[in-house]
């Protein structure tokens, strides 16, 4: 097993606690207690940002946590998303069915491309601040801030949306040509 290989890392417990977090923030979400739902989430936004820091400190960027750092963060904000369905309705609803479908298949895409090239893609940044963005808007909505100010958070939540999407795909069908390059090569040998 290499470096990159290792799967129980401190980086990556870090990452997958975030995905555990989520079950309590849900609880307090629905039981209405903001105090302790905001308080998991500053847990979450600081294990966020500590998880890369500690990899790249210690030498522990895996290949393993590079996938569940962005699917970590997913999960969080999914749960969130699906909260705010409920208390805000079709915005969030719409919010809900592309980002969905947006990570299904850019997970997808993601997944062939490791295991027909043995090589995981960080995040971008772009995507990085879609999250960034969308974490501000979502807290905006539960906190029930102004309205202009989530709304407005909601619009550039979803133009990060299109450009993330747009480097996302960019970056994976750039890689698919260079699978079918390789493969033709293989079959012309």
């Amino acid at each position: 097993m290499t470096r990159e290989d290792r799967i129980l890392t401190l980086a990556n417990c870090i990452s997958i606690s975030r995905i555990v977090l989520s079950f309590p923030l849900v609880y307090y979400l629905d039981k209405n207690q903001l105090n302790m739902a905001l308080s998991i989430i500053l847990l979450i936004i600081f294990t966020d940002l500590i998880d890369g820091w500690v990899a790249r400190k210690v030498d522990e960027i895996t290949h393993f946590g590079k996938l569940i750092d962005p699917v970590a963060d997913k999960v969080c904000m999914m749960v969130v998303v699906i909260f705010l369905v409920f208390k805000i309705g079709l915005p969030m609803l719409i919010f809900f069915f592309i980002t969905a479908i947006r990570d299904i298949v850019l997970i997808t895409m993601g997944v062939y491309l490791m295991l027909k090239q043995d090589r995981v893609f960080a995040s971008n940044k772009t995507g990085k601040w879609f999250i960034f963005t969308s974490s501000l808007m979502m807290l905006s909505f539960i906190l029930n801030l102004n309205n202009i100010l989530s709304y407005g958070l909601y619009s550039i939540s979803l133009i990060l949306f299109i450009f993330s999407t747009y480097y996302y795909v960019k970056r994976y069908l750039k890689n698919f040509k260079e699978l079918k390059i390789e493969d033709t090569n293989v079959l012309n040998i």
